[in-house]
């Protein structure tokens, strides 16, 4: 077939390189397909209130899920007592709460608009990361491989809108990109 081409070895190398290359990038996502949408939901704490309330959030299935059904969740929202003895809301990693240290939180100094993209790392895997009303968390799901060979977390941002500590329960926004290797935190398909 290339019989008449007559390329010295190193030419030879060269367009076999290009021509592997072009096979496919294993650093290159394939095409997001699942659209992020922001979701507002209610947890109660996980200590003091009735175990019929879900008190986690299993990022992986995009779901409130009750702590006394599954550990397959990411994180868990309690009130605790702080060093100088406040009760505080917190929300707490697997890690946290005697699992796998797998995924983590991160408490971001920006505002939720401002967060488009989830960090790569400082993620908290195992101490409380404390809330407040308007406070915005980028959240790292436990560890998942792509149906296409990466091993990564799915990546979300978490804003409290209330926390009733009366009732133990907060209402959040939250927003997960379903797209498995991106950390993308807008509305709409993920382009990182």
């Amino acid at each position: 077939m290339f019989s008449h081409l007559h390329l010295p070895r190193s030419g030879l190398a060269l367009v076999l390189a290009a021509a592997l290359g072009a096979c496919g990038n294993a650093n290159v996502l394939p095409p997001a397909t699942v659209p992020a949408v922001v979701d507002t939901l209610a947890l109660w704490a996980v200590t003091g209130t009735d175990i019929i309330h879900p008190s986690a959030f299993d990022l992986l299935n995009n779901q409130v899920v009750r702590t006394d059904r599954t550990a397959s969740f990411d994180f868990v929202f309690d009130f605790v007592v702080d060093s100088v003895g406040d009760t505080v809301a917190v929300l707490l990693p697997r890690g946290g709460v005697g699992l796998t240290a797998d995924g983590g939180l991160q408490l971001v100094g920006v505002q939720w608009d401002t967060l488009v993209v989830a960090p790569v790392d400082g993620y908290e895997t195992q101490k409380p990361v404390r809330l407040a009303v308007g406070a915005v968390v980028a959240a790292r799901s436990r560890t998942q491989t792509c149906n296409f060979g990466l091993t990564s977390g799915l990546y979300a941002k978490i804003q409290p809108l209330d926390i009733d500590r009366p009732n133990r329960r907060m209402v959040i926004r939250i927003l997960v990109d379903q797209n498995c290797g991106y950390r993308g935190l807008q509305t709409g398909l993920p382009d990182s």
